[in-house]
């Protein structure tokens, strides 16, 4: 008699796809969050260069104002490119802001794929041990039918 099979192995089937899709929505997430951080850490390198340029431009006037080598058109130039460049600067900012708000609604994202991800492997888990569970009772039966059968024919030859 072939033995019985697992009640549930297209449950569990079902699960395991559902594990897989839930591992590669994860991914997916994971590889967004990466991205996002990039591309924080790259306004933040731009906004530094941006600053950093600004102050060497600043410092490079104040010597030559101190040297007396910058005229009143020079001064008048010379503001001009502050509020440019405070301008450039606070556009910087705003970018760095937006990519730091991008980075947490992705990892938003990722913490929920990660916590789906746990919920469907418990759920496939469950059917899991109840599959193993199930292979053990027939081992069992089986083991007890063996036994049955051993014990039977040690009667029969005690009898014979």
């Amino acid at each position: 008699m072939p033995s019985p099979k697992y009640p549930l192995k297209t449950l569990l089937e079902h699960r395991e796809r559902k594990v897989d899709a839930a591992t590669a929505e994860l991914g997916d997430a994971a590889r967004a969050r990466e991205a996002a951080d990039a591309a924080r850490a790259r306004a933040e390198l731009e906004r530094r260069g941006a600053e950093e340029r600004a102050s060497r431009v600043r410092a490079e006037e104040s010597a030559r104002l101190a040297r007396g080598q910058l005229s009143a058109a020079d001064l008048a130039r010379g503001r001009a490119w502050e509020l440019a460049a405070s301008a450039e600067i606070t556009e910087l900012d705003r970018a760095v802001a937006r990519a730091e708000k991008s980075v947490e609604r992705a990892r938003e994202v990722e913490a929920g794929a990660r916590a789906e991800l746990a919920q469907r492997t418990a759920d496939r888990d469950v059917i899991v041990k109840d599959e193993t569970r199930f292979g053990d009772r027939l081992k069992g039966r089986a083991l007890a039918a063996e036994e049955e059968a051993a014990e039977e024919a040690a009667r029969a030859r005690r009898r014979a």
